[in-house]
């Protein structure tokens, strides 16, 4: 008999993503959302797995709905971005087994193939071994980390990088400049920056909201950029040409050294 694996909150995105995968996999689907006639707690009675796939700060108030109706041999993960808070609600709980999991794709991609996917181990051995032996065999590359770790790093990849997108496109809207001119005198740097940051705002605004609030490393990598963008300006303020060269050139060197630029890289303007 096959596994059952109940994903809560299986209506969204990322849910029916999930869904298709574990089907793929063999395993048997019971999905469950407000709008499902199966409520969560009957999934959850009756898997195997069950995987939360709920916005952020809802994780807490979930896992005590469905912890006193999950088998004491189930086990419990979630598909959340940030780990710390989520996986502390899941074990604080729960008893059983736990993973926190990370995708790091959205559902937009084609197959588990290639992509990663970031476990967190919170109590057990048994289903962590099972679920990173699943993936793998999917074809994703499993990384295995510790949920602080996690958010220090995901803080940089995710949090600063969105907050930065987002200022881009705000000062952009302050400063009131016209789009078609915008299109007309853009080079390859901003086109690249203009076009991750519009993709970012067609995407869920909750989402990216909690990616910003609900990651505990966020107000330090935050700090940092603020500190960065005052070293700078302190330069610019003061023309001060060779200080913002040294600044550049400071910052040059922190980069491997492996890591140079192709020819397709280099923009003959400096962009």
């Amino acid at each position: 008999m096959s596994l059952k694996v109940a994903i809560i909150g299986g209506r969204g995105l990322m849910g029916r993503w999930f869904e298709r995968f574990f089907a793929s996999q063999g395993l048997q689907v019971l999905v469950a959302d407000v709008d499902t006639e199966q409520s969560p707690q009957e999934a959850a009675r009756l898997a195997d797995v069950v995987v939360l796939s709920v916005p952020i700060p809802k994780v807490s108030e979930v896992v005590k709905s469905l912890a006193p109706h999950l088998r004491a041999d189930a086990l419990l993960m979630d598909l959340t971005s940030v780990k710390q808070r989520p996986l502390s609600a899941m074990m604080a709980h729960f008893p059983g087994e736990v993973v926190g999991t990370h995708p790091l794709f959205g559902p937009g991609a084609g197959s588990m193939a290639g992509q990663t996917v970031v476990l967190c181990q919170g109590r057990g051995e048994r289903w962590f071994n099972w679920l990173k032996d699943l993936l793998e065999g999917a074809g994703a590359r499993v990384k295995v980390s510790s949920a602080t770790e996690h958010d220090r790093l995901m803080a940089v990849v995710q949090g600063l990088a969105h907050f930065t997108l987002i200022a881009l496109e705000m000062a952009i809207r302050e400063l009131k400049v016209d789009p078609g001119d915008l299109e007309d005198f853009a080079t390859p740097t901003f086109t690249t920056l203009h076009h991750l940051a519009r993709r970012l705002f067609t995407q869920d605004a909750a989402l990216y909201a909690c990616i910003q609030l609900q990651n505990p490393a966020n107000r330090q990598a935050l700090r940092a950029l603020e500190d960065s963008v005052a070293d700078i300006l302190y330069f610019i303020q003061r023309q001060n040409a060779d200080g913002l060269v040294r600044l550049i050139e400071s910052v040059k060197e922190t980069f491997n050294s492996g890591d140079k630029p192709g020819r397709g890289d280099q923009d003959p303007n400096g962009e």
